[in-house]
């Protein structure tokens, strides 16, 4: 092998292993904020002023689902109210639609941007999967939303 051929070589090696070790970071930079943590707490407050309006009151939420990379955040969350109390679903702004939705569970996205975690789209008590554009319409990875990519 040439001097010359030796470098292209090498230099081909470098992108590959680069490349490998990018898509490796990012599958590793997929994680769930620890419970009490102030990026959990960041994330879900994102959340809480859409919640409360549409549940015509306080919430709090346990949290089923939380997956973040450090752009993004995807939760699945049960609202209740302060303290464990049910939501009565005739007292929110969905008592109109009871019939059409499955319970009031709450799918989000949320996006870190300008130092701070904020609400980009959320569904409540959906039939269907309906974040599953979510990943087109935002550019979030399929696997933040749980799907395979």
């Amino acid at each position: 092998m040439t001097v010359l051929s030796m470098r292209a070589f090498s230099s081909v090696v470098l992108v590959v292993a680069s490349l490998g070790l990018a898509s490796a970071g990012t599958a590793q930079t997929l994680r769930e904020p620890a419970k009490g943590s102030s990026e959990r707490a960041a994330i879900l407050d994102a959340l809480r002023p859409a919640v409360e309006a549409e549940m015509r009151g306080s919430v709090e939420f346990v949290v089923s689902t939380m997956r973040a990379t450090p752009n993004w955040a995807f939760v699945q969350v049960e609202p209740q109210r302060p303290g464990g109390g049910a939501i009565d679903l005739a007292q929110t702004g969905f008592r109109d639609e009871a019939d059409m939705m499955d319970g009031l569970t709450v799918f989000a996205l949320v996006s870190f941007q300008g130092g701070r975690w904020n609400l980009v789209d959320h569904v409540v008590g959906p039939t269907d999967v309906a974040y599953a554009g979510w990943s087109e319409r935002y550019g979030v990875p399929a696997k933040l939303l749980g799907f395979e990519e």
